[in-house]
């Protein structure tokens, strides 16, 4: 299977691309992969949907020849850009993807209202390439439903079995409608749905968490039809069933689907289609997509008692968010009341505003430690610092340590933003996307891509190895400043000698206090820490781009840890750092009630970028309903604390250890990743490990 055939696109008709500047580029790269791309449509199909199918096709066999650049991130920027993470494992990318186009308005306009809206643009601005690319991309989505329509009615023709026939002949009238125009039935929503999802993937060259929003409300009214002329809660279950199926065979499988929340006024808009949803979800039990419940303090228990089923938690779903907080972070952002109550949970992680944001969900990945490297040393342990940052008072007592790391926290943040936003006029000026452009609000009136021209363009700082830092600070507050048991230049040369030679310190700062164990003192260090990242990013606003700090890591804290030489919390280079808001590894014991209530001392509304927990639960507690009652009264009592996402997982130890050598052997095999779900098969043996490690504490 292949789905991707940019490689062989630029291969084949280099000499005709190259002279094009990027965006009319992207659109015709774009255009030839839609034209080019093989489809299916399978006998029993109830909407078209399979592509890139074809076993012996090779579409590169060669290296991929570059296209000339424009001018982009000057040269010094780029240079220190690549220092900075080469040096000292701060990274600033940008994250194609991790999008929620405004499914609802594409159901009811068609891609024909967004292509008046961009003839409209052009009428008074007929030299923008950029707009002309849009266009161009639309019409290329548009061609790809008409496809589809060719090889059903093709099939349909040539089909004996008469209810076949039938089935086939309306997919095709459907296909005739969408996605260029508005659906007018149950069947053509999915199907446009389905398209859009499979379509923006191409187009953004990256398959990574493209959300499906709000779907229960969205969809309702076409469902609602379905009924009203006769149609059966049978034959939409049916079309949702090949939906969940189509959406579990292709991408990360970190696709969002909201179910339930509130409307403006406060109101719980579960209806009878989101409880549709959650029967197809039950039945169908997949790793995608992401079955995302929005609790409110009006949501039934009865709707979480449904959902708490060992059958659905040993495969990493759902995950549970805090209607009303989640909102409140929306707002917390400057977002008014009025748009925040139109929020997605977005992907894995984040929130998002649906048509009108694009988020660079990767954008920066900070590393944490080494604004108290900087502090108490003045130089990071290990590498150089490519800047010069200006010098902070010397640490002569805990609060000075502290307005330390607050210094080097906001100096480096700043160079972060520095970069990323001109790293993102690099992706615009050379990688734009005009399908995504035109999709999402801003970018047609600013003549701009989706990664500079959105309404809203948020860039998620992952502060990688936070919880870690926290445990640093809590260690040298007790052993240093407190107990005064160590020169905090003994616990530095400790760290920089990979603890070689200083066991018994290392021993001492593991038996500190830890994130995790609900200690008082140690929850008001971490709201504190957690206020010094969120000051500093909400310092880089920069007109309409935000910067949203993150403990979000999904299983990116092992592979980073992997770089990442030792840090003052008693970690070995190599090893992992804190997965999420979740506590670090080198916390050998916990459970769930102090979990929550430390991950409470997060500052939440803050932290929008993502900062979920990750909690495991043996299978036994699924066996009484006493015990399955504790885990619906953890899940509210984390969102009255202010928590804004829960994550769960139940996975047989036993039978993890038993696949862990050969996990071929066991390819069903699911759990939740720390962000979604995936097959045990699909992790490095690391991760595969630390997953295990994390799962035996509880």
């Amino acid at each position: 299977m292949f789905y991707m055939l940019d490689g062989y696109l630029k291969n084949k008709y280099y000499d005709t691309l190259s002279p094009l500047s990027p965006c009319l580029r992207e659109a015709e790269i774009f255009r030839l992969t839609v034209e080019e791309m093989p489809l299916e449509i399978r006998k029993g199909d109830e909407f078209a949907g399979w592509y890139g199918f074809a076993d012996e096709y090779a579409p590169v066999t060669e290296a991929v020849r570059e296209f000339p650049r424009v001018p982009g991130i000057s040269p010094e920027k780029e240079a220190l850009r690549l220092d900075m993470a080469r040096e000292v494992q701060m990274e600033v990318a940008f994250s194609a993807a991790h999008t929620c186009i405004d499914y609802g308005k594409v159901l009811q306009e068609g891609l024909a209202g967004y292509r008046q809206k961009v003839e409209r643009a052009l009428a008074a601005s007929p030299e923008s390439e950029m707009l002309r690319a849009m266009e161009l991309s639309l019409r290329a989505a548009c061609r790809y439903g008409e496809r589809f329509a060719a090889l059903a009615a093709e099939k349909a023709a040539a089909e004996t079995d008469a209810a076949e026939k039938m089935r086939l002949a309306e997919i095709a009238k459907g296909l005739s409608r969408v996605p260029q125009y508005g659906a007018e039935t149950f069947r053509q929503a999915v199907q446009s749905i389905w398209l859009m999802h499979s379509l923006i993937p191409m187009a953004e060259r990256s398959w990574a968490s493209i959300s499906l929003g709000r779907m229960d409300q969205y969809l309702y009214p076409f469902y609602r039809t379905h009924l009203q002329h006769g149609g059966t809660r049978e034959e939409a279950k049916a079309i949702l069933k090949h939906l969940f199926l189509l959406l579990d065979s292709y991408g990360d499988g970190a696709c969002a689907m909201n179910i339930g929340g509130m409307d403006a006024q406060g109101r719980e808009k579960l209806n009878e289609l989101s409880f549709l949803l959650l029967e197809v979800e039950k039945e169908m039990a997949l790793r995608a997509p992401i079955f995302v419940l929005r609790v409110s303090e009006n949501t039934p228990d009865a709707v979480l008692d449904s959902l708490i089923d060992f059958d659905l938690f040993k495969i990493g779903q759902p995950t549970f968010y805090s209607e009303e907080n989640c909102r409140k972070a929306v707002m917390h952002r400057g977002i008014s009341e009025a748009e925040a109550a139109g929020f997605s949970c977005n992907s894995c992680m984040g929130l998002i505003l649906a048509g009108q944001e694009f988020a660079d969900m990767w954008g920066v990945k900070f590393n944490a430690h080494l604004p108290l490297e900087l502090a108490v040393s003045g130089a990071p342990f290990h590498g150089k610092l490519p800047v010069n940052l200006p010098k902070c008072d010397p640490v002569t007592d805990f609060e000075s340590l502290l307005r330390g790391y607050g210094h080097y926290f906001r100096a480096l943040a700043a160079l972060c933003g520095e970069l990323s936003l001109a790293y993102a006029e690099e992706v615009a000026a050379n990688s734009p996307d005009p399908l995504l452009s035109a999709l999402t609000e801003g970018c047609i009136e600013n003549r701009a891509d989706r990664a500079v021209g959105a309404k809203y363009n948020t860039v998620t700082v992952e502060t990688m190895g936070l919880t870690n830092t926290c445990d640093a600070l809590m260690a040298i507050k007790q052993l240093v400043f407190e107990e005064k048991r160590y020169a905090l230049g003994e616990m530095i040369a400790a760290a920089k000698a990979d603890y070689a030679g200083y066991e018994t310190l290392r021993q001492n700062i593991l038996r500190c206090r830890k994130y995790g164990e609900n200690d008082g003192e140690m929850n008001d260090l971490v709201r504190r820490v957690t206020e010094i990242a969120a000051e500093a990013c909400r310092g880089q606003k920069n007109g309409n781009r935000m910067y949203l700090p993150s403990l979000h890591t999904i299983d990116a804290n092992v592979w980073y840890g992997m770089t990442l030489p030792a840090t003052l919390d008693g970690r070995k280079g190599g090893e992992p750092v804190g997965k999420n808001a979740d506590p670090s590894f080198l916390l050998q014991k916990t459970e769930h009630t102090s979990v929550i209530q430390s991950a409470a001392a997060v500052v939440q509304t803050e932290f929008s970028g993502g900062q979920p927990i990750d909690l495991y639960f043996d299978k036994a507690w699924f066996a009484e309903k006493s015990t399955r009652d504790k885990i619906r009264a953890l899940v509210r009592t984390y969102f009255r604390l202010g928590g804004l996402q829960l994550q769960v997982n139940s996975v047989d130890l036993e039978l993890l250890k038993k696949a862990h050598p050969d996990p071929e052997k066991y390819p069903h095999v699911i759990i939740r990743k720390g962000g979604y779900s995936v097959r045990f098969s699909e992790l490095g043996k690391e991760a595969r490990e630390e997953f295990m490690a994390v799962m035996s504490r509880y």
